[in-house]
């Protein structure tokens, strides 16, 4: 329990630097949304800054392993210090109220507690999450928090278990070791159940904020009902599901106007794993175009993860190139094999396996597709929105034309979790376009009744 206290205590620093740097997202209605996304994009940013703040302390100290510990009281004290300076302002709730938030509210809550409640079947079955979660990111978070050698946590001798990949996941999970004394099984465990509600709490709430509370609780529960997604955060205990939080908050982020934190979780991203350099060059680029007014804030806000992603990268980690085999003519080689249609077929596979028997989760978004519309006045948003994930899929796509791994194995170990690292970002480009169902419900039913009035008049 110590070990799930310190990864708690990094959720309350994260939140209490949105609550500092945030700029008012406090105070955005409906205040239970407000809640949900300064928990949600403080969770988040707080486990991922104090991985960073963990590591960079190890390689500067590496027979101090709790010297990060000291500095996080400091930074705690100080943030409760800023924030009861701040004084509290308020402004007016001027959101249509529908009836049936409330029998929403009730549904939210109610699958949640199916789907926590399935979370803690597989925890009790399978405490280590998968291979993945105990061969990679749990074994180097061994390594960083053991002994005076960090270092062994990406030694080139790990061939097996990918030693390049950055240290976001395992510096989290060996921090909570490291303060707590003890390797327990409750860390990574509370790491990937806290990176699963930063998710909901940020899909639901910004939502909420942005387009409305029925369309926000409706984005939460259309999350809660994608089985595969679920699986990953519950059961398999893998990068994917922090790496799809980070994605995605740092497109809601930028869509509320809060450039700094989206740079901060775009640059969070990369200190994930791998796809997330990818993200953070597409995010970039579509600022770039779509929103230039804000590079210079988003690029500000991405540099201590960047950095220290940078830093693991060229001075400390193993050279892995694999993808670059061969040089030039053999990747053209690979691309012009007839691999296209192989992973086209492998794609819409996958897209359908997201599913379970009759249900999937792409029909509740088209039947509100279908039912409300979209918006013309959010095309800018939805283009912004949905182009990231779009180019994401296609950049994936790209990067198994060049595989030099037996191609059938590379797509079956590795497309339907790239799947699951966009489907929060299509949610999202979904209800970010959709007309506002306060507006749709409320206001187009008054039309027919001034019209009969003013046949009764004439």
């Amino acid at each position: 329990m110590i070990a799930v206290a310190w990864a708690l205590f990094a959720v309350l620093i994260g939140c209490g630097l949105v609550m500092r740097f945030g700029r008012g997202l406090t105070a955005l209605e409906p205040r239970w949304a407000a809640a949900l996304l300064v928990f949600g994009s403080g969770a988040a940013a707080g486990i991922g800054l104090t991985s960073i703040l963990f590591f960079l302390c190890r390689m500067a100290a590496p027979g101090i392993p709790r010297l990060g510990m000291f500095l996080e009281i400091t930074i705690f004290g100080w943030l409760v210090f800023e924030i009861s300076r701040q004084r509290k302002t308020s402004t007016p709730d001027a959101t249509a109220k529908a009836l049936f938030v409330p029998w929403l509210m009730g549904a939210a809550f109610l699958a949640f507690a199916i789907v926590t409640a399935g979370m803690t079947v597989a925890w009790d079955a399978n405490p280590q999450g998968n291979w993945d979660a105990w061969a990679i990111w749990n074994l180097r978070a061994r390594f960083l928090v053991e002994g005076n050698l960090p270092q062994r946590a990406w030694s080139a001798l790990l061939t097996e278990t990918h030693p390049e990949y950055p240290l976001l996941i395992s510096g989290a999970v060996a921090r909570c070791w490291a303060y707590a004394g003890s390797l327990t099984e409750a860390a990574p465990i509370a790491t990937s159940y806290l990176f699963f509600l930063s998710l909901l709490a940020m899909v639901t709430g910004g939502v909420a904020v942005y387009r409305g509370r029925t369309l926000g609780l409706l984005a939460g529960l259309a999350l809660l009902g994608a089985p595969t997604v679920m699986h990953e955060a519950g059961f398999a205990q893998y990068a994917d599901v922090p790496l799809a939080c980070y994605m995605m908050g740092a497109t809601m982020l930028i869509l509320l106007d809060r450039p700094l934190l989206a740079g901060l979780f775009a640059g969070l991203a990369m200190w994930t794993k791998d796809d997330g350099t990818q993200f953070v060059a597409i995010f970039l680029v579509a600022i770039a175009v779509l929103r230039r007014e804000r590079f210079a804030q988003v690029a500000m806000g991405a540099i201590p993860g960047v950095v220290v992603a940078l830093i693991f990268k060229i001075a400390l980690s193993p050279r892995t190139s694999m993808y670059l085999m061969g040089g030039p003519k053999a990747m053209l080689q690979r691309v012009v094999d007839g691999r296209f249609w192989q992973i086209s077929g492998a794609f819409a596979h996958e897209i359908g396996a997201l599913g379970f028997g009759w249900y999937h989760p792409i029909l509740p978004l088209l039947a509100l597709a279908i039912g409300l519309s979209f918006e013309r006045e959010r095309r800018r948003d939805w283009l912004f929105a949905a182009t990231i994930p779009c180019a994401m899929l296609a950049g994936y796509f790209s990067v198994f034309l060049i595989s030099p791994f037996p191609l059938k194995w590379h797509l079956e170990s590795s497309l339907n979790r790239l799947l699951v690292q966009l489907w929060p970002c299509f949610v999202l480009a979904t209800f970010v376009g959709l007309s506002r169902l306060e507006r749709t419900v409320i206001q187009a039913p008054a039309a027919p009744v001034k019209a009969r009035k003013k046949s009764r008049t004439s």
